[in-house]
């Protein structure tokens, strides 16, 4: 023990150079690079939990894009069945169908969409 006392007190510069160097790499191999999280910037989230965030931030992106298309595509309809109608002078029911049974699917999908939103909100609630 103390020879190993004495090599340590002799080279005591080159040991904690070793320690130093030890650490670093340590450090360096083991430990994750991490940066702020877009969903909550206080929180530290590694490269694949960015990933993560950034694939959801555009599914829901794209859904909203998607919903945004079935409003235009029933808004569409809706102004080339009154075109229709005010340059024939003809009401035809048998279009009228179609053009409410898209009406009520654009009131199902906005009625589950604000449910989802609601539930999440309970879910999220804390106890």
């Amino acid at each position: 023990m103390k020879k190993i006392l004495n090599f340590l007190n002799h080279e005591r510069y080159q040991v904690a150079a070793v320690i130093v160097c030890l650490v670093i790499v340590f450090a360096g191999l083991c430990c994750e690079s991490q940066t702020r999280s877009l969903l909550d910037p206080a929180q530290k989230v590694s490269r694949a939990e960015l990933r993560v965030e950034i694939d959801a931030f555009i599914a829901n992106a794209e859904m909203r894009y998607a919903d945004l298309d079935r409003q235009d595509e029933l808004k569409s309809l809706l102004y080339e069945h009154l075109m229709l109608w005010s340059a024939t002078g003809t009401f035809n029911p048998a279009a009228l169908v179609p053009l409410l049974a898209s009406v009520l699917g654009v009131g199902a999908i906005a009625d589950n969409v604000r449910k989802r939103r609601d539930i999440k909100k309970l879910n999220n609630k804390p106890a």
